[in-house]
């Protein structure tokens, strides 16, 4: 279709149109003028998400993100803000909306429900642009009413939103208390333990016995290697002088057989001489003979006290060895007994501080939940509160009459369309080649208007001058 032949439709259907155009923009201007006025009360409220929590001391993690303030928005908008908007202000004591819920429902469902219903659809709720601050705007149709209701909203939100944070804090603060004292009769049983065992071994766990007992180990050690090199060194000086006798250089080093020993070579020298120069049988060469073996017993009553010495001397040592042996045994059993005690006592220690560290930690968590619980600290805040408007905010004269007029006129076009489809003629002259497929030859003009306007004086039986002038 043409815009020639919409404008012949609309010349031709021009009364339909005009009658739509008409009844629809008189309807939108009386719906608009017969409404009753409407007030809009506006209040907001800021989040603040970069300050710290005051009491945890760091800052919501998930609050900089674009969803945490439509959360907000969610809760403000949430049936259980709307009962609480209800109850505070009371509006289930109202007969009127009573009786209205009456009529609604026929007293199906919940009063205060439907009541909060009501009232959220007709809250709006949006976050302001480029910032943090949440706008909230009730219509209704008194202004003291409407602010009242917006106020309303914001407080129960923020008493909303501080019970959806306390409420956690408080369940916690519950859990921490009656754990804690499961480990409080835990660190008192530990410690009970710890301290019957300590009686009972007659230690403490920083007791130092154990560390003497250590060293003594060490040292009886050192003792029992030393008496064993001993032991070692006087049976080889043994085993040597029993096997070589005065020629071993221990006996050698003997004062006294070194004594023995040069008289006696002195006497064997001089004895040597007076044979040689008396005889064998001089008196003096029989004295000096019998000298001479005197001398040589006792050289080896000595050599032998000497050898002798050296046996018992080897004999000391091992039986110190044996001694120092079992001492070092007795010592080390003491010493592992010691360190078994010790470590069941460390054990128990263990037990004990662990049962101190949870109770601790337990204890530390259960106070920051409990000042939570009872903290009235919020990153929420009313930013302003609504008053009652002065200018009502509905309805919008121009913008509904202008909206009638454009749906009007659609409905018009739409209608004379309507009414063409049901009653199709040719409006314009190309239609004609169109339909028939053939050139056409000529066009008769239409005399319709000019007839009309010469027979209307006849209708009217005027026959002045002027009027057919005028008509002409």
């Amino acid at each position: 279709m043409t815009f020639e032949q919409l404008f012949a439709i609309l010349r031709a259907r021009w009364i339909i149109a005009a009658s739509v155009f008409l009844l629809i923009l008189s309807a939108a201007t009386a719906s608009t003028v017969l409404k009753a006025k409407s007030y809009t009360a506006a209040a907001s409220v800021v989040v603040d998400i970069k300050s710290p929590d005051p009491i945890a001391g760091a800052v919501l993690s998930g609050a900089a993100s674009p969803s945490y303030l439509m959360t907000q928005i969610d809760v403000m908008t949430s049936q259980r803000v709307g009962l609480k908007v209800v109850s505070d202000l009371k509006l289930n004591e109202i007969a009127v909306l009573r009786d209205n819920w009456m009529n609604a429902t026929k007293g199906v469902g919940d009063f205060k429900g439907w009541l909060a219903d009501m009232f959220r659809h007709s809250l709006e709720v949006h976050p302001s642009r480029g910032s943090n601050v949440i706008n909230v705007a009730f219509t209704g149709s008194d202004p003291d009413f409407a602010a009242a209701i917006a106020n309303a909203f914001v407080k129960a939100y923020l008493d909303v939103n501080m019970q959806l944070r306390t409420d956690p804090a408080k369940q916690y603060s519950q859990f921490f208390d009656t754990h804690g004292k499961q480990l409080r009769e835990q660190l008192e049983t530990a410690q009970t333990r710890l301290s019957e065992f300590q009686r009972r071994q007659g230690i403490v766990v920083t007791d130092e016995r154990l560390d003497v007992e250590m060293t003594r180990l060490n040292e009886l050690s050192t003792q029992l290697v030393q008496l064993q090199a001993a032991v070692a060194d006087s049976g080889s000086r043994q085993a040597a002088v029993n096997a070589q006798g005065d020629k071993t250089q221990d006996v050698m080093m003997n004062p006294l057989v070194s004594t023995l020993k040069s008289n006696l070579s002195q006497q064997e020298n001089q004895l040597e001489l007076l044979t040689t120069r008396l005889g064998d049988e001089h008196p003096q060469v029989r004295e000096l003979r019998n000298g001479i073996a005197d001398t040589r017993r006792k050289l080896d009553v000595e050599v032998h006290r000497v050898s002798s010495s050296f046996g018992i001397s080897n004999s000391v040592n091992v039986a110190r060895a044996s001694q120092i042996r079992a001492a070092l045994e007795a010592q080390r059993a003491t010493v592992l007994k010691m360190k078994s005690v010790r470590d069941q006592a460390a054990m128990l220690q263990r037990d004990a501080d662990n049962a101190q560290r949870a109770y601790e930690g337990v204890m530390v968590r259960g106070n920051t939940t409990n000042l939570e619980s009872q903290a009235l600290l919020d990153n929420v805040a009313a930013l302003e509160y609504a008053t009652a408007p002065s200018v009502p905010s509905g309805p919008r004269v121009v913008n509904n009459i202008g909206l009638g007029a454009l749906v009007g006129l659609i409905l018009a076009l739409a209608a004379a369309l309507l009414a063409e489809r049901r009653d199709r003629r040719l409006r314009t002259f190309g239609e004609i080649e169109a339909l028939t497929k053939l050139p056409a030859i000529g066009l008769i003009p239409s005399f319709k208007k000019r007839k009309k306007s010469t027979e209307l004086p006849k209708r009217l039986h005027l026959t002045s001058t002027p009027f057919k002038a005028l008509a002409k």
